[in-house]
């Protein structure tokens, strides 16, 4: 709060937060300048700031991967890459000269359990390269074709612009080049994003998608278009109406195995055509289907175009058998052999009062595409030897195979096949965990914030109403984590501020508090669940890297990097733990669902925390607006308007307490419900009114020798119900005007939330 002539010492800007928008802007203007590519190592162990729905590419002729475009969002804001990486995950420095010399310019800071020199990051180079270069997007496509990688489509997602691309670039990784290809022809597929892209012989095939318009109903595609890289003509496989496709959906699984195209899984919205309450609402579909389209008939088409004058192949529902994972959207797949691998995933449901609720998942499954069965690939037990897979009815000898040690090459096989088809048992990380595991993250100003948890008290009964303890603020420019790690545990520190409880988590399973109030991870031995991460093959290892996991309306972008072994399959290897405690989240504006540390029960101007000195104004900062830039200026007004807002539901909130406090609405014997009569209010509390009647005209009647009839009580309870009624009726119509507003502020809150993750549930 401000006293009059005084205001707030400014906090120092982190240096994490130097413009974000400034070194994309700064990194556009280089490559503008460049007539050769420039390839420098990155400052940092792992790309900063960290990313989702990006695309990350292997090119089996350099053995190196490529990462294209993606998004950040910090709750306030949306940014979106064009930025070109390049990652060799087997670099390692001839000696320990090379090797200070590639970590003396990394601002990663190092703790005491996850030191930056005990992982194998490789080596990240950033990729300039001369115009032209696509522009800034995310959820595209990436594939890999005779020493090129083709990005089409995807989206532009920010606060000032929303747009579907529909254009093809291709990088040339030996030059370093991008180059856009233009069509020479044929049937161009409509702008989208979500939708899936393999490459396959001399073509480009992609499926499905979604287009979101403003001014229209957001459309899903199930069409198959067709690219060929020799001619760079497009081509659409037209189905008669009576065939039987896929439904139409994104971000579902694709993969090409065998002369055969496979998608698995996806998602999707659908209108409600029923009339009344509900009406025309969109309901989220989660697709578990599986579906073949062979490709053999497009390998004999004619020059001009795959398919010129023929019937296009049918595509085939695939039965789910085998143990095959639970119902969920946002998994991230990528073939390996005959097999298609399938990572986490999220299971959103409709639960009270219209809330998201949502399960992630962490189990990893494998598609036989050959045998059309599915697997639940769980880590391997450490024991001496393998062990034989059995045998399912009279099925041939020759196709069971031990597995001889690590060097198999179907490990996925060796698992027991179920006796029965069946979903796998997956528990999945639901809100009330993840909100137990990631209990704290830094706000826009700096300060600690930690999850509400609510708790049961050691008398069983439900404290729902617990706030937070009154800390001092503290700033978290670099974030020095030295605290050990704490296994598994969640321990809560229960202590009195005021009258009022706290009930505060200091350590789980994926985080702690250290020494400093600052949070740190904590060692794990496998990666947390989340949707949308980046899945790549290299030989027989698997590559798990970023992707989103929400707690609740939080939006955590995860930077994290796993491996695991596909033969051994014992453990998974923690290439980079990341910086997920470091993120900064600006969407904290809901005070019931956050305890921060610059938060206390006590408003009163005069309990200003003494880090908080007030200070004259000095002439100086009269011109601080005409030394500002037109960014500044347009933050400074979005910081203040909503400044304005959050101090408005402060007071609204406050007026709220102090009216039910001051008159004891809260007795609902003594206080009229909305819309009741004097009569329908006596009505339903006369036994009430009788008594307190009795208490108080019925003893004067006695002092005085006098008894009154029943029916002189019941008129003395109904006039002092009516003087009630009158007393408390402006209050109430009050209170509900503040409660209205109370509810609407909450509704347009809700409405930008769902608007910003709108287009992000939509490629799920």
């Amino acid at each position: 709060k401000k006293k009059e002539g005084k205001r707030k010492k400014k906090k120092p800007q982190k240096p994490q937060e130097e413009s974000l928008d400034s070194i994309l802007a700064s990194f556009r203007q280089r490559t503008k300048e460049l007539e050769t590519a420039v390839q420098e190592p990155i400052d940092t162990s792992f790309p900063c700031p960290p990313r989702g729905n990006f695309t990350l590419t292997l090119c089996p002729t350099n053995g190196l991967f490529y990462m294209f475009g993606g998004e950040y969002y910090d709750g306030s804001e949306n940014l979106v890459f064009d930025e070109l990486l390049r990652w060799n995950p087997d670099f390692k420095a001839d000696n320990n000269d090379e090797q200070e010399g590639a970590n003396e310019n990394k601002s990663d800071s190092t703790d005491n359990n996850n030191n930056i020199d005990s992982y194998d990051t490789g080596k990240w180079t950033r990729i300039l390269t001369p115009s032209p270069t696509p522009p800034p997007r995310c959820a595209h496509s990436a594939v890999f074709h005779n020493d090129g990688i083709y990005i089409f489509g995807g989206e532009m997602a920010t606060a000032e612009k929303y747009h579907h691309y529909k254009d093809l670039w291709r990088l040339d990784v030996k030059k370093n080049t991008w180059e856009e290809c233009k069509s020479r022809g044929g049937s161009l597929p409509a702008a989208r994003s979500g939708h899936r892209a393999v490459a396959w012989r001399h073509y480009m095939i992609i499926f499905g998608g979604f287009q979101e318009e403003l001014r229209a109903d957001t459309r899903w595609f199930n069409d198959v278009h067709i690219f060929d890289f020799q001619t760079n003509i497009w081509c659409e496989l037209k189905h008669n109406k009576l065939a039987r496709l896929p439904p139409a959906r994104s971000a579902c699984n694709m993969t090409v195995c065998a002369d055969a195209l496979f998608i698995y899984g996806g998602y999707s919205k659908l209108k409600n055509a029923n009339t009344g309450a509900g009406a025309n609402k969109s309901e989220g579909i989660t697709h578990i289907d599986c579906w073949m389209l062979p490709l053999k008939p497009l390998i004999n088409a004619s020059k001009s175009g795959p398919l010129s004058g023929a019937s296009p192949p049918s595509w085939e529902r695939i039965s789910r058998k085998g143990e095959y994972p639970s119902q969920r959207a946002g998994t991230s797949a990528v073939l390996h052999k005959n097999k298609l691998l399938v990572f986490g995933g999220v299971l959103d449901s409709e639960g009270d009062q219209h809330k998201m609720e949502s399960v992630f998942y962490d189990d990893l499954f494998a598609l036989d595409m050959e045998r059309r069965r599915w697997f639940a690939m769980r880590l391997k037990k450490a024991s001496g030897g393998g062990r034989r897979r059995k045998k399912k009815d009279n099925q041939d000898d020759s196709k069971v195979e031990n597995d001889g040690g690590n060097d198999s090459d179907n490990s996925e096989e060796e698992d027991e096949v179920p006796q029965n088809d069946a979903e796998a048992i997956s528990s999945g990380w639901d809100f009330d965990k993840l909100r137990n595991d990631m209990f704290a993250f830094i706000d826009g100003n700096g300060n600690i914030v930690y999850e509400k948890i609510e708790d049961e008290d050691e008398d069983g009964e439900d404290d729902s109403n617990k706030i937070g303890e009154e800390e001092k603020t503290k700033e978290a420019p670099d974030l020095p984590t030295d605290a050990t790690p704490v296994g598994k545990t969640v321990t809560r520190e229960k202590k009195q501020v005021g009258v009022k409880n706290v009930d505060k988590i200091d350590a789980s399973a994926v985080m702690q508090v250290d020494s400093k109030g600052l949070p740190s991870t904590v060692t794990r031995q496998t990666p947390l669940p989340r949707i949308n991460c980046a899945v790549a093959i290299k030989g027989n290892t698997l590559y798990i890297y970023g992707g989103v996991v929400e707690v609740g309306d939080r939006e955590v972008t995860l930077d994290d990097c796993w491996s695991i072994d596909l033969n051994k399959r014992d453990k998974w290897t923690c290439i980079w733990p990341g910086q997920m405690h470091k993120q900064v989240w600006k969407g904290v504006d809901d005070d019931d669902s956050y305890i921060s540390s610059d938060q206390g029960g006590d408003d009163d101007e005069d309990s200003l925390d003494e880090d908080f000195e007030l200070d004259p104004i000095h002439e100086d900062d009269v011109n601080n607006d005409e030394k500002m830039t037109e960014e500044e200026r347009k933050k400074a007004k979005k910081a203040a308007k909503k400044a304005k807002e959050k101090e408005k539901r402060r007071g609204v909130r406050h007026e709220i307490t102090e009216l039910k406090d001051k008159l004891g609405v809260d007795n609902a014997q003594r206080t009229p419900q909305m819309g009741e009569s004097v009569a329908e209010f006596y009505a339903r509390t006369t036994e009430y009114w009788s008594v307190e009647a009795a208490k108080s005209a019925g003893v004067a009647a006695a002092d005085n020798g006098e008894r009154l009839s029943t029916k002189e009580l019941a008129r003395e309870g109904f006039l002092q119900a009516k003087k009630r009624y009158e007393e408390l009726k402006p209050v109430l119509e009050r209170l509900d005007e503040l409660e209205a507003m109370q509810q609407e502020g909450a509704e347009e809150k809700h409405k930008k939330k769902d608007k910003k993750k709108s287009s992000k549930k939509d490629r799920r």
